[in-house]
């Protein structure tokens, strides 16, 4: 059993990709019954800003399961709104600072989850946030929340990142590929009607790089990921004897994958330019979109999509309906890899 008690769970990078198979392996003993992690009477306050439907129910399931309890607390609903910036003059309308919300919330429970991520769409085209790329992707609240909070604090999906889904994807491969080392992972944009973060793509890059994979990001170009997280993820991938690349080209990318995972993510290019980037991509809509010719063009592979997903738009019924798809599997393991996170962070 790992033992990463204390700490918070915030991105894959902050842990060694030892410390990440550690987690794996928990994982796997807790759903073959060979282990329970040790949550009997634990609670964890689960803080949604966003909508959630697979990252609140495992959660709330793997906590039950195991003895303890989840509060899920719907931001700005079930709560006040929060604000986070030092020195503000809270005369609008946020009415509770994280300095005392964080240190609150850590005396009544030994976990803290968030989900904050302020990229919103309206309605199918059109999209608005609070701030450019760069500055969200600095994830303030979750960041200056951990700076007051007493209890290891979870990233339930941020700007940047969303590990929980990462480790998960990982759990899957485990399970269907055995090693995976040296095996082909393709992550793939496609198209969608609306412009959708790019925190799911960046963990499930990682989640491929820290299995020592050769990895290949398809996507058009002016839809890549940002720069840093690739480099961060070739740089894990290359000591694992993995790589990482990136491509246009779908024919070669598809060519002997043994996973295809598909994505769709908005470009950073246009990031805040939502109506330009519609433009952009309307041609894109008939050719990134995952169905059954493209996955021939594979070694074989199998598919995966963290949910929702949009059929027929991101990936076909042929694919989805079809014995190559893990997308259930997929999602089940959000449930397992949920109680080795709580179990490894734990405090004794």
């Amino acid at each position: 059993m790992i033992d990463l008690s204390g700490r918070d769970f915030l991105t894959t990078l902050d842990f060694s990709p030892e410390e990440i198979r550690g987690l794996l392996s928990f994982a796997r003993d807790i759903k073959s019954g060979r282990v329970r992690p040790a949550l009997e009477g634990k609670v964890a306050a689960l803080l949604f800003f966003n909508p959630s439907v697979r990252t609140r129910t495992s959660c709330e399931s793997a906590l039950a399961r195991f003895g303890g309890t989840a509060i899920a607390l719907a931001a700005g609903k079930d709560t006040w709104n929060f604000e986070c910036r030092e020195g503000f003059v809270m005369d609008q309308n946020t009415q509770e600072h994280v300095r005392e919300l964080a240190p609150v919330l850590s005396r009544m429970s030994h976990f803290v989850g968030i989900r904050k991520s302020e990229l919103v769409t309206v309605g199918l085209d059109k999209a608005q946030v609070t701030g450019d790329y760069a500055e969200l992707a600095k994830d303030e609240f979750i960041h200056r929340f951990c700076e007051f909070a007493e209890v290891p604090v979870i990233n339930l999906e941020s700007n940047r990142w969303h590990p929980m889904q990462g480790l998960a994807d990982s759990l899957t491969m485990l399970e269907k590929l055995g090693d995976p080392r040296g095996k082909k992972y393709v992550l793939t944009w496609t198209w969608h009607p609306k412009s959708l973060p790019v925190a799911t793509p960046h963990s499930q890059l990682l989640s491929a790089a820290d299995l020592g994979m050769n990895v290949t990001i398809l996507r058009p170009e002016g839809w890549g990921l940002e720069p840093e997280v690739v480099r961060r993820a070739r740089q894990r991938a290359e000591a694992l004897g993995g790589s990482v690349s990136e491509t246009d080209d779908i024919d070669a990318a598809l060519r002997g994958a043994h996973v295809v995972c598909a994505k769709e993510w908005g470009s950073l290019d246009y990031y805040g330019r939502f109506d330009e980037e519609q433009a952009a991509k309307a041609p894109l809509r008939a050719r990134w979109i995952v169905d059954v010719p493209k996955l021939e063009k594979t070694d074989d592979a199998f598919f995966m999509h963290c949910l929702p997903v949009r059929r027929n738009v991101v990936v076909s019924d042929g694919v989805l309906n079809s014995n190559r798809s893990a997308v259930i599997d997929q999602a089940e393991n959000r449930l397992w890899t949920a109680a080795a996170v709580f179990g490894a962070l734990a405090r004794r």
